[in-house]
């Protein structure tokens, strides 16, 4: 893709996070298959999961559709707008999704960790690098 092309897809890229909850009535392994799909869902509309909480089965408030638990998956992911309409036609088509709520958020917290880890390396190197000419200029 082209610097500019590539400029002007980044514009689009939203931070977002969606609550999926899958029917407990699954085996681990299918549950696992089901949050998988979703994350190559993302992948594959040029999304980018940042990272997935299992919030493991929980008692819901209220029953839907003769279930009285489910599974939660915190999904946090970059991606543009369209991404979202795809991901709720996907959860609306999917039996064993009783509910989800996705959410555009500001920054991840992944992302705003990463950027003072690398103010933070960028500091230290340059203390490393100060204290290299002293040493050299005494010596």
């Amino acid at each position: 893709m082209s610097e500019p092309a590539n400029n002007l897809r980044s514009m689009h890229v939203r931070s977002y996070e969606t609550v999926v909850i899958i029917d407990s009535k699954l085996e681990e392994a299918p549950l696992e298959e089901e949050i998988s799909a979703i994350e190559g869902l993302i992948a594959s509309n040029q999304g980018e999961v940042i990272d997935t909480e299992r919030w493991g089965s929980r008692k819901l408030s209220y029953e839907i559709n003769d279930a009285h638990q489910g599974n939660f998956t915190l999904i946090r992911f970059d991606g543009e707008p369209a991404l979202v309409d795809v991901l709720d036609r996907s959860f609306k088509l999917n039996g064993r999704v009783l509910r989800h709520m996705t959410k555009r958020v500001r920054k991840h917290p992944a992302h705003v960790y990463e950027k003072a880890e690398q103010a933070e390396k960028t500091e230290q190197a340059e203390k490393a690098e100060q204290a290299d000419k002293k040493t050299g200029a005494e010596a």
